[in-house]
């Protein structure tokens, strides 16, 4: 019964028109900088033709909001513990302010966060709140993301998995070293991030009905109402979505705005886009080895992996990530695998490099996550001492894809070029990097199903 309930919300969703043009002409009557804080990359899983930046020097801040209507900043924050994820927000909460009030720019900061509830939430949203100046603003919470088969009903979160709708607390997802929940009722996680210490009647939500019959002046009367804390979005199509982003638009209120790559493209007036071909992608290098990094551990991941390894021809090399805490034997074991990539490179073969399948636990979620970013750093290492240009690089899981973007190859600005696949954003590198000009493909551990992987690099051969 349940889903069919949600299946028919969604077909009934698709079948409206949307905001989507009313939307385009508020953006163009009433400007405003729109800035998307991305706590990894797969924020720009949506969209097209626009920029990311991974640094938030104040010059390079500055140049972004003069040029840039809409623009994502990468701060990668669900990689940093709680303090450091604390101080980042605030300070480009407050770097973005006194950006816009210099060159007089009305501005909308969208803190982007996983579809799957993973991150830092509520500190790095009341943080931002600090840095920005904002006091006593309304959480928007929106976390439905479509193209990842992502949807909010009846103010609880499903996960699409083949033909069934599982809440997201039964999902692997919630079972995240770092970011666990109990929760898929986005009230009660609400009420669970928050330690206990929330008036649970101070959360509202917007249902379908409310947000697929009422007005946008109703929309606004009720979202600017000082009566609640926190505001669930149901949503199952990109019209509920566009009904929020429209009221938010137009009112006068300050907004903390907490969701997931679909209300990007809402809030921005992006249209839906076919995903890209190959020769959209590959513009520059055509031919050579191709070099896929996988980093994810979460189960689908590893999924996508194994049926990788049943049909692909390419190079397979394991970092293992048992010699963790021996730093000597993993110093030794980063230097050997990093000589056989550039090898297997060199003769234009196909290589797929991965973190070993096994989870190394830490005492807490702060040593788990320390841990995390220790396999990271080995992969970067790796990423540094590349010395032959791959044709593509594919960064899979969050983290990983961040750090070798960042810290491997030195991106600084990059374009959003689109999609691969559903849910797989590329990007072009810009000349400061290691490799000029070449596609980044970005594939969340959370997107795809079991063949997913190895689509993907069927459509690049």
């Amino acid at each position: 019964m349940l889903k069919k309930d949600i299946l028919k919300a969604i077909s009934e969703g698709n079948k409206h028109n949307g905001f989507l043009k009313e939307i385009q002409k508020e953006i163009i009557t009433s400007p405003k900088s729109i800035v998307i804080l991305d706590d990894d990359p797969t924020g720009t899983q949506t969209v097209y033709n626009l920029p990311i930046v991974t640094s938030w020097n104040t010059s390079i801040l500055e140049e972004e909001i003069q040029k840039s209507p809409i623009f994502f900043i990468l701060t990668n924050s669900r990689s940093l513990q709680v303090e450091e994820a604390n101080n980042l927000a605030a300070l480009l909460g407050k770097k973005l302010k006194e950006l816009s009030k210099k060159y007089n720019k009305e501005l909308i900061v969208v803190s982007r966060g996983d579809s799957t509830l993973r991150g830092h939430y509520p500190n790095e949203v009341d943080a931002l709140a600090k840095g920005l100046g904002i006091k006593n603003a309304t959480h928007i919470l929106a976390p439905a993301f479509f193209e990842g088969g992502r949807f909010t009903f009846n103010d609880v979160h499903y996960v699409k998995e083949e033909n069934n709708f599982i809440p997201a607390n039964k999902t692997p997802f919630a079972k995240d070293n770092t970011f666990g929940y109990k929760n898929a009722n986005l009230k009660d996680w609400i009420v669970e991030k928050y330690t206990g210490n929330i008036d649970k009647t101070s959360i509202d939500s917007l249902s379908l009905q409310f947000l697929r019959t009422q007005s946008t002046e109703k929309i606004i009367e009720r979202i600017e109402s000082l009566e609640k804390s926190h505001i669930v979005i149901n949503a199952t199509s990109y019209t509920d979505l566009e009904a929020v982003a429209l009221a938010i638009l137009k009112s006068s209120a300050p907004f903390l705005l907490r969701t997931s790559a679909s209300f990007v493209n809402a809030i921005t007036g992006i249209a839906a886009k076919a995903c890209l071909v190959k020769e959209e992608i590959l513009t520059h290098q055509k031919i050579g080895g191709s070099l896929i990094v996988i980093g994810s551990y979460v189960p689908k991941t590893t999924v996508q992996l194994a049926f990788l390894k049943q049909h692909s021809n390419a190079i397979f090399l394991e970092l293992n990530v048992s010699t963790i805490k021996n730093d000597t034997l993993f110093k030794n074991h980063v230097k050997e695998l990093s000589q056989k990539i550039n090898h297997h490179l060199k003769e234009n073969k196909d290589v797929v490099f991965y973190t070993s399948r096994t989870i190394i636990k830490g005492e807490t979620k702060a040593e788990s996550l320390a841990i995390v970013n220790k396999v990271s750093n080995g992969v970067i290492t790796i990423i540094k001492q590349l010395n032959i240009k791959p044709k593509y690089i594919v960064a899979k899981g969050g983290i990983t894809s961040s750090d070798v973007a960042t810290k491997g190859l030195n991106v600084q600005r990059a374009h959003v070029l689109g999609q691969v696949l559903k849910g797989v954003p590329v990007w072009k590198l810009g000349n400061e990097t290691k490799f000029p000009n070449m596609p980044y493909i970005i594939f969340p551990g959370n997107v795809g199903d079991s063949e997913a992987l190895y689509q993907l690099t069927k459509l690049l051969t």
